[in-house]
C-alpha cells in the first residue's frame, strides 16, 4: 500500500494527459491530485507520528500547488520550445517531485531516504529552469551542482553507516534502519559512528540550505514558478530537515549526540544570522523569501542543537509552521507577480489598495516574523526557552540577532510595498481562474495559524512525543 501512496502524485499527473479536452484535463488534475493527497490517511497508526507529520506536509501542500497551478497558469502558460517547458510536462514533473518527496518521509532506511532526495533533485532540477530564462537556467545548474555534491556526502555517510551497523551485529539486510539501529545499541560508541553521521548531517544540510551550504538556494526558489517555490521551501527543505531529525535520532543512539548537537547549533545560529543580514539588502520579492528560509531553516537546526523537550518540540513546530507559512507566501508572492508582471520591490508600491493578493502577502509576512498569533511565533518562544534551559547563551544570541534582522527585513519591505502610490496599477490584470489561488494561500496561513492553536491543546502532547523521540529512536 505503501508503494501506491508514493506513486500516487506521479500517476494522477500521467493519467490526466490522457484527457484530450483541455477543461475536462483541468477537473481531472483537481479529482486526481486530491485523491493522491487523501490515500495517506490508511497510515495513520501504521507509520511512527514522524513520519505521519510529514507526510501529511507533503500531501497537503503538494495537493495546494498543484491545485494553485491550475487555477493561477493560463492556458497558453507553459508552451515553449524546449520539452520540459510545456504546461503538461509542468504538471508532471511536479508530479514525480510530490512523490520523490513522499519516498523520503515514508521509508524506513537510510537507502531509500537517500534515493528520494536524490529524486527530488533531479525533478526540482527542471522546475527551476522551466522559464528557459538564462538567470533560471544557470539557477537550474546551480542547484543541480550543489546539491549533488550534498547528497554525495550524505550518501558516503550511509556507507559508513552501513559498515558500522554491519560491525555491530546488524543483518545487513537491516543495516540501515533506524529501528533496527536503535534497537541493538553499541556497548561503546564506535568512532566511526561520529563521522557517519555527521556526514549524513552537512549532506542533508546541503539540501535544507543552511550556511555555507545554502548558495543554491536563492537562486533556486526566486527563479522557479511560484508553485514550485512554495514547495522547494515549504516542503523540500522540510524533507531536508526531517532526513536531519532521523540523523540525530540515529547519532544519539550511537552516541554522537555531543558532535552533532554542537554541529546543528552552530550551522543554525550563523545561518539565521548571515540570511538575516542578506535579507535587509534584497530587493526582489522572490529573493527576499527565499533567505527567509534558510533563516528558518537555521532556526530548526538551532533548536534540534538545543535539544531536550523544549528543543526538540521548538524544531518540530517550527518546522510544520514555517512549512504552511513560506508556501503561502510563495503563493502569495505568484499572485502579486501576476498581477503586477514584477516581482521587484522597488515597483512594488500600494499592495494594500490595489487588491487581495497584497493583503495575503502582508499576512505572510507576519507569519514569517514570527509575530502571534502564528505557530512561528509559538516555536521561536519555544526556542528561547530551549537555549536557556540548555545554558547555551552564545549561540542562542548570535541565532536571536538573525531573528532580530530578518523581522526588522520583513517589517520594512511590508511597509515599503503596503503603502506609497501604485506605480503598476494601470496594468493590472486579473489573472484567470484566481480563486483556486486565493482558496490554496487562504488554507496554507489557516494551517499556519492552526499550529499555533494546537500548541496549547491536548494534541500537543502527540507533538511532544514525536519531538522526544527525534532525541533517540524507540
Amino acid at each position: 500500500m505503501t508503494t501506491w501512496i508514493i506513486v500516487a502524485p506521479l500517476l494522477a499527473a500521467a493519467l490526466t494527459t490522457a484527457f484530450p479536452d483541455v477543461q475536462a484535463r483541468r477537473y481531472a488534475r483537481i479529482v486526481l491530485s486530491t485523491a493522491a493527497a487523501l490515500l495517506p490517511i490508511v497510515l495513520i497508526g501504521k507509520i511512527d507520528d514522524l513520519s505521519l507529520i510529514f507526510t501529511a506536509i507533503v500531501s497537503v501542500l503538494g495537493l495546494l500547488a498543484t491545485l494553485f497551478s491550475v487555477g493561477t497558469f493560463s492556458i497558453e502558460w507553459g508552451i515553449g520550445h524546449a520539452v520540459w517547458s510545456r504546461k503538461s510536462v509542468y504538471f508532471l514533473l511536479v508530479g514525480a517531485f510530490w512523490s520523490a518527496m513522499l519516498l523520503v518521509v515514508l521509508a524506513s532506511n537510510f537507502a531509500a531516504l537517500w534515493l528520494g532526495i536524490s529524486a527530488t533533485t533531479l525533478a526540482t532540477a527542471f522546475l527551476v529552469g522551466f522559464s528557459g530564462e538564462a538567470a533560471a537556467l544557470e539557477a537550474a545548474w546551480k542547484y543541480l551542482v550543489l546539491c549533488s555534491l550534498g547528497i554525495g556526502f550524505a550518501l558516503l555517510g550511509i556507507v559508513v553507516l552501513a559498515h558500522v551497523s554491519i560491525a555491530m551485529g546488524l543483518d545487513p539486510a537491516h543495516a540501515l534502519s533506524w529501528v533496527s539501529i536503535a534497537g541493538h545499541p553499541p556497548s561503546k560508541a564506535p568512532p566511526l559512528a561520529r563521522l557517519a553521521t555527521s556526514l549524513m548531517l552537512i549532506g542533508f544540510a546541503t539540501k535544507a540550505g543552511l550556511v555555507p551550504m545554502h548558495a543554491w538556494l536563492p537562486d533556486a526558489h526566486s527563479k522557479a514558478p511560484a508553485p514550485v517555490s512554495a514547495l522547494l521551501s515549504g516542503v523540500l527543505v522540510s524533507c531536508a530537515l526531517y532526513a536531519m531529525m532521523r540523523t540525530l535520532a540515529v547519532g544519539s543512539t550511537l552516541g554522537a549526540a555531543p558532535l552533532l548537537h554542537n554541529l546543528l547549533m552552530w550551522f543554525g545560529a550563523i545561518s539565521a544570522v548571515l540570511a538575516g543580514m542578506a535579507m535587509l539588502t534584497q530587493r526582489d520579492l522572490k529573493r527576499l523569501l527565499a533567505y527567509s528560509t534558510v533563516e528558518h531553516a537555521g532556526i530548526v537546526a538551532l533548536a534540534l542543537g538545543f535539544g531536550g523537550p523544549l528543543g526538540l518540540l521548538a524544531a518540530l513546530i517550527h518546522a510544520i509552521a514555517h512549512a504552511f507559512s513560506k508556501s503561502a507566501a510563495f503563493f502569495a508572492a505568484g499572485m502579486v507577480q501576476r498581477e503586477h508582471h514584477t516581482t521587484e520591490l522597488g515597483k512594488l508600491r500600494a499592495l494594500w489598495k490595489t487588491g487581495r493578493s497584497g493583503r495575503f502577502l502582508l499576512a505572510t509576512f507576519t507569519a514569517l516574523a514570527g509575530m502571534p498569533p502564528f505557530g512561528l511565533f509559538v516555536s521561536e518562544l519555544l526556542l528561547v526557552l530551549a537555549g536557556i534551559a540548555a545554558h547555551r547563551l552564545a549561540p542562542l544570541m548570535v541565532g536571536l540577532v538573525g531573528v532580530a534582522l530578518a523581522f526588522a527585513a520583513l517589517s520594512r519591505t511590508a511597509i515599503e510595498i503596503q503603502s506609497g502610490q501604485a506605480k503598476l496599477s494601470g496594468n493590472r490584470i486579473a489573472p484567470p481562474r484566481s480563486r483556486l489561488a486565493f482558496l490554496t494561500t487562504s488554507l496554507a496561513l489557516a494551517a499556519a495559524l492552526g499550529i499555533a492553536v494546537v500548541s496549547w491543546t491536548p494534541l500537543a502532547a502527540v507533538l511532544q512525543a514525536t519531538a522526544s523521540a527525534i532525541g533517540g529512536v524507540r
